[in-house]
């Protein structure tokens, strides 16, 4: 039998210097051992390093050398598992509380006990950005909160970011901001600089303008009269939730939202839907409202809407996961308590939020639109100018396309729309970069101005607004951190924009709610006095239920 011959530390580095660029050889190799290098018990980072120079020094010629370090790379070969994610953040954090000192590279590699060539290797490689551009930034992060939080001078903050000469700081900041830091002071004084923000949602928050919503203490409200309802936990047949929608009509809450048997719109994707006739503790059994057995098309997400004495539903069928292929309408018949199906049309929106009833009669729907059968990531509305929801649509877009000032993109920019007075304010996830965005329109929806910036610290996930019956205005979101581990419903003064309670619905660490990781994408309903929230409730990454909660506003 022919044996096989063994491929040696000698044949590789014979391979590598064949079939790639000689300057290149060095990253190819990295690539190649995958992030097995960052097993540095195994692994000599000095003695790589002293190989790595000869090798270089030596016109990148020396087989010999390449064969020794190729085997020092091996000496460092393990399962890696989380340790690529450690060591980044191990890279961002020494950098990071280093940032006064004039630390080099090649120090941060020795006081890590890396190899100072894989480091350079391995930040690049995980950021798109080197080493020391990442702590140019944090330099720029740090310099920024400082004139926009202190009064303190410009040389007092070019010392505290690193910065020995104050001539430099300034060459620095002018050529990475676009502005010198006196002016960068005077005139970003109205924007609010989130605690989240990193260097590049610095700059697009800078450069968007601000707006503020928050009084200046916002009343942190005891949420002990809040009650919370279990409405769907995972279960065989059904181990995945999401995108709910809730509503009250003639004195019954309807819940309804898409199911997967696994995992997030994959394999069969019905609408299902629950009633409640005592204000959410208990609820019927679920049915299926919308379905396609054939698993060709998924539908995604439902609404709801109140029209003449009806209730309708409006869903999204999808080809792929956000993949828009049209939107279909059912209305409820109330005699067999059924919805039924009334038409479809190929229209690619993304629903977000519950039909919103327009001072001037119209309807709007916010969401978000794209091609037929593509990816929506143009937030947009859709407007009935008769009133009706079984009538004619037309579509509004919010912004010519899903492009931010510094060139990326909007990704799932759900959006949810307060109407305050005759002003709109639509409300955007932003998850490019981490600054909230909101659109103003002045003549209900038909224009809109650009994206702002604001100061409520919403993350990363869905918002959903609206107006209480009272006059004051409520959002809802997820705030502060970005697992979804915090879920919070503001409320502002009556006829105003401007919140001052926050209520915390679920917060992780209070544990009140057994296994459940993280709460979010809300929707809201209000009834007699009530707000109905409905939210996602993740167990695991792929087990997900669903959770009422029940605010009595008398008591906020």
């Amino acid at each position: 039998m022919e044996m096989k011959k063994q491929i040696t530390n000698r044949d590789l580095a014979a391979f590598f210097m064949e079939k790639t660029e000689k300057e290149e050889v060095l990253n190819a190799l990295f690539d190649f051992f995958g992030f097995d290098c960052m097993a540095r018990c195994g692994i000599d980072p000095g003695k790589l390093d002293a190989r790595i120079s000869e090798w270089e020094k030596s016109g990148y010629s020396d087989t010999e050398l390449l064969t020794e370090i190729i085997g020092l790379m091996h000496a460092g070969k393990d399962t890696v598992g989380k340790r690529e994610k450690a060591l980044l953040e191990e890279i961002r954090s020494y950098v990071t509380k280093h940032l006064e000192e004039d630390i080099s590279i090649e120090e941060t590699a020795a006081a890590l006990n890396v190899s100072y060539y894989y480091i350079c290797h391995f930040f690049k490689q995980q950021t798109g950005m080197s080493l020391s551009t990442f702590k140019n930034q944090k330099r720029m992060e740090k310099a920024i909160r400082e004139l926009s939080e202190t009064d303190k001078k410009i040389a007092e903050i070019a010392a505290k970011c690193g910065f020995n000469n104050v001539s430099y700081f300034t060459e620095m900041f002018t050529k990475m901001t676009g502005l010198s830091p006196s002016r960068f002071r005077s005139e970003t004084a109205e924007i609010f600089f989130h605690s989240f923000y990193e260097y590049e949602d610095m700059l697009l928050a800078a450069q968007l303008g601000g707006i503020c919503f928050l009084k200046d203490v916002v009343q942190q409200e005891n949420n002990d009269t809040v009650q919370k309802y279990p409405l769907f936990e995972p279960e065989e047949g059904f181990g995945f939730l999401h995108e709910t929608a809730i509503i009250e009509y003639k004195g019954v809450l309807y819940a309804s939202w898409y199911n997967c048997p696994d995992k997030e719109l994959m394999g069969y994707t019905p609408i299902c839907g629950r009633r409640s006739f005592d204000g959410g503790k208990t609820w019927t059994d679920m049915e299926i409202i919308a379905e396609d057995k054939t698993e060709k098309i998924l539908f995604c997400p439902p609404v709801y809407g109140i029209c003449e004495g009806s209730l309708y539903m409006l869903v999204n069928e999808m080809v792929a996961p956000d993949h828009m292929h049209a939107l279909d309408l059912y209305v409820l018949n109330e005699e067999p308590q059924r919805f039924e199906f009334v038409w479809s049309r190929p229209i690619p929106f993304k629903l977000n939020t519950n039909v919103v009833t327009l001072p001037n009669g119209k309807l709007m729907l916010p969401g978000r639109v794209a091609k037929l059968d593509g990816f929506p990531n143009t937030p947009a509305v859709m407007i009935s100018d008769s009133g009706k929801i079984d009538a004619e649509w037309r579509l509004v877009k919010i912004a010519e396309n899903g492009d931010l000032p510094d060139g990326k993109k909007l990704v799932h920019p759900e959006i949810s729309v307060i109407c305050c007075a005759d002003t709109l304010y639509m409300f955007n996830r932003d998850d490019q970069r981490r600054v909230p965005l909101v659109y103003i329109s002045k003549d209900f929806g038909e224009s809109w101005s650009t994206a702002k910036a604001h100061d409520i610290p919403y993350v990363s996930s869905k918002i959903y607004c609206g107006t209480l019956t009272d006059g004051r205005n409520y959002l809802i979101a997820n705030t502060d951190n970005f697992d979804r581990s915090k879920l919070v419903l503001y409320l502002s003064e009556k006829d105003t924009v401007c919140f001052e309670h926050a209520v915390v619905l679920f917060d992780g660490k209070a544990e009140d709610m057994p296994g459940v990781t993280a709460c979010h994408y809300p929707a809201a309903t209000e009834s007699d006095g009530k707000l109905y929230i409905i939210a996602t409730k993740n167990y695991s990454w792929s087990r997900r239920g669903a959770e009422v909660f029940v605010v009595d506003l008398e008591q906020f």
